[in-house]
């Protein structure tokens, strides 16, 4: 047997026992329509619903099934999104516009959040993934969305049926009062009948249930507004002022959203239909309880704005690492002619203290970028599994130094946390962007700095408040930096991780700490909030999935400082900017090497085509005209397959690294680049120093 097979099996037996423990209604009632281009799927569904009583329907398209709807008027629509002709979106809509009223439930595996939300606005009622391996989740959402569509339409029919049997026995309301009484019991939802002084003088039993009260403690003793959020009170009450002043035979019912508040203080979202009782001046007022529907639209709304805050910051990230490749072309030659300098001159000199300027000037220059490229997650990235904890402390024993004394920083991190996975330079970047950003806060007033790191498992339940967790459940590592500064107020904080984006004054920040740290921790599958009111300080949270496998040894990290010069190898140095090309061949012939060096990757394929045998190693830069370096890397391994290359970049995100790989490329360097660290990358592929290695 499949595992579908055995997952419907199982699932048929579950609910075969539900059923017989609950005594649940006949479904042979209701009417099901299932759309799916998957015959099997169809016939799963078809002969699970079958199986315990409903009368099922089903088409192998949206058209049959739009044809199908339209002849036989089911109960409930099944429906997949991806299907051939007509997408499960467009029937969808064609559905909801012939029948406003009725339940679909969406059964997809397309699982992306667009979907989820396109799905939802066009009036579904439910979004289950497929494959279902518990087809309990099928019947249990069949049976809510059955209950809800019933539920509506009785209170649509019990407001149509009150308000017509006021009218009709208006001038026999005395003499029939026991029988409309029966009628307003019976009703399915909570209702009440409000005096001219706005006293209930009436409930039903279903009210008194909605309010946790008995039926003496309400009638003829409170008034409508005490069960509703005041911020409703006077808009209410408005519309029942200028009803009175109204044609009562001619007026129609109003429905307001409300808060509603039961004697315990619980809060519930309600629609209320408040409507006049013809020939009095009496008003009845019928409630449906939508809390559970407020709470998904919630959560979907959510949903929207986190996809729209990512596609936002794709954008801008894209122009972001555009500009960064630029910067880093334009600081590899500043870098590496004042390595030279220093190289080549005595430390006491001007000369060499100028060049030393100079070089501190551009690693400057180059950390804004490299802040760029990590918000536009363009960067190279050095990810490993790593202890979060001597991090954390490691940025908390440097702030210690750097901050004014009115700040006390409080230490509150676990050093008993798992591992995670991530780049141990970006966190410490991620811990000073955000302890920086604290700082700032209580800069002039002094505070508390609190940095504090802990362990929690998020349940399936808890994971629904963070929809860019794209691991899910699971344990989690929480750091939190948190200060008692000055606050923010809702608006900044819906644009606090927007690049460039700063309340600081000019020359104090680059308004990039806070984009950058955001890019960073979702770069690694995680998230990042923030809570803050104005002169309350604020906190953020940073959440990262903890690693498998906690017990491994971490990875030793390679020597960085062994240098050594040239031996005469013969390098083939290619970059179409003729600057960092000359300054690559000059450094590295000071060092040792035989170089040859080309603007153009054309002209350096041809020479290396006839001279192939003479190469020990080549450098070429990635984005070059005519041939990009992974293509002219290609072709020179088609001629030595042994060749050794380095491909060098000023924008990582221009790079495949999986298809470099594949084509042979044994290194991979970020621009800005000099002649030393590019040194250290050749000694450690060239052959005679890897057997010696």
């Amino acid at each position: 047997m499949s595992r579908k097979s055995s997952a419907i099996e199982s699932g048929k037996q579950t609910i075969f026992l539900t059923l017989q423990a609950n005594d649940l209604e006949d479904n042979s009632k209701y009417t099901i329509l299932t759309i799916d281009d998957e015959a099997y799927i169809r016939q799963s569904i078809k002969s699970f619903l079958e199986d315990y009583g409903f009368i099922v329907f089903e088409a192998e398209n949206g058209e049959k099934g739009i044809e199908i709807f339209n002849a036989q008027s089911p109960d409930l629509v099944i429906l997949d999104l991806r299907m051939p002709k007509m997408d499960g979106l467009q029937v969808l809509e064609r559905l909801r516009r012939r029948d406003p009223d009725i339940p679909l439930v969406v059964a997809s595996g397309t699982g992306n959040i667009s979907s989820v939300v396109d799905a939802l606005r066009l009036g579904a009622s439910d979004y289950i993934l497929k494959p279902i391996e518990d087809m309990t989740v099928l019947y249990h959402s069949i049976q809510k969305c059955l209950r809800e569509s019933q539920l509506k339409k009785e209170n649509k029919a019990y407001q149509e049926q009150l308000e017509a049997l006021v009218k009709e026995r208006t001038r026999a309301l005395e003499q029939s009062e026991q029988s409309y009484q029966v009628v307003f019991e019976c009703s399915g939802t909570p209702a009440i009948i409000l005096e001219s002084d706005d006293t209930i003088s009436m409930v039903n039993s279903k009210f008194t249930e909605l309010a946790g009260m008995e039926r003496r403690e309400i009638e003829g003793k409170l008034k409508w507004h005490e069960f509703v959020s005041a911020e409703y009170i006077d808009l209410i009450q408005n519309h029942i002022e200028v009803r009175k002043h109204n044609n009562s035979e001619q007026d129609t019912s109003m429905q307001y959203e409300v808060k509603f508040y039961n004697k315990e203080g619980g809060m519930k979202y309600v629609y209320a239909s408040l409507g006049s009782i013809p020939g009095t001046d009496r008003k009845v007022v019928s409630l449906l309880d939508v809390t559970e529907k407020k709470l998904a639209e919630k959560r979907w709304r959510s949903l929207e704005k986190q996809l729209r805050k990512s596609q936002k910051m794709e954008a801008i990230g894209t122009l972001a690492g555009g500009i960064a490749h630029d910067l880093n072309n334009i600081l590899s030659p500043v870098l590496g002619y004042a390595d030279m300098i220093m190289s080549s001159s005595d430390p006491s000199s001007s000369l060499y203290q100028r060049s030393e300027k100079i070089q501190k000037a551009a690693l400057r220059a180059a950390d804004l970028v490299s802040q760029v490229l990590s918000f536009s997650r363009g960067g190279v990235e050095e990810k490993r599994l790593i202890r979060l904890h001597p991090v954390a402390k490691e940025a908390v024993k440097l702030l210690r130094g750097s901050i004014p004394s009115t700040i006390s920083i409080i230490d509150r991190i676990d050093r008993n946390c798992k591992s995670v996975y991530a780049d141990p330079t970006q966190i410490h970047q991620v811990i000073m962007n955000l302890c920086t950003n604290a700082y700032h806060a209580m800069e002039e007033t002094g505070g508390e700095l609190i940095v504090g790191l802990t362990q929690k498992v998020l349940s399936r339940t808890d994971i629904l408040e963070y929809p860019n967790l794209p691991q899910g459940d699971g344990v989690y590592l929480l750091l939190e930096v948190s200060d008692t500064g000055c606050g923010m107020a809702e608006d900044m904080i819906e644009r606090i991780f927007d690049p460039y984006f700063t309340t600081k004054e000019e020359g104090r920040g680059t308004g990039l700490g806070l984009a950058t740290a955001y890019s960073i921790v979702q770069s690694c599958d995680g998230d990042i909030r923030v809570t803050s009111k104005p002169g309350k300080g604020a906190c953020f949270t940073v959440l990262l999935p903890a690693a498998l496998g906690d017990n491994q040894v971490e990875k030793q990290e390679a020597d960085h400082d062994r240098h050594m010069g040239g031996k005469g190898e013969h390098l083939l140095v290619v970059d179409d900017d003729p600057t960092i090309s000359l300054m690559c061949k000059e450094g590295f012939e000071l060092l040792g090497y035989k170089v040859d060096a080309f603007f153009s990757s054309r002209e350096a394929l041809d020479f290396f085509s006839e001279n192939h045998g003479r190469i020990d190693l080549v450098v070429t830069d990635q984005t070059m005209p005519e041939k990009t370096g992974i293509e002219l890397a290609r072709l020179m391994l088609e001629i030595n397959k042994d060749l050794p290359i380095i491909l060098c970049s000023g924008y990582a995100g221009s790079v495949n690294k999986a298809l470099a790989k594949k084509v042979g490329i044994q290194r991979f360097v970020m621009k800005p680049v000099t002649v030393e660290s590019l040194s250290k990358e050749i000694q450690a592929l060239l052959p005679s120093n890897q057997l010696s290695g």
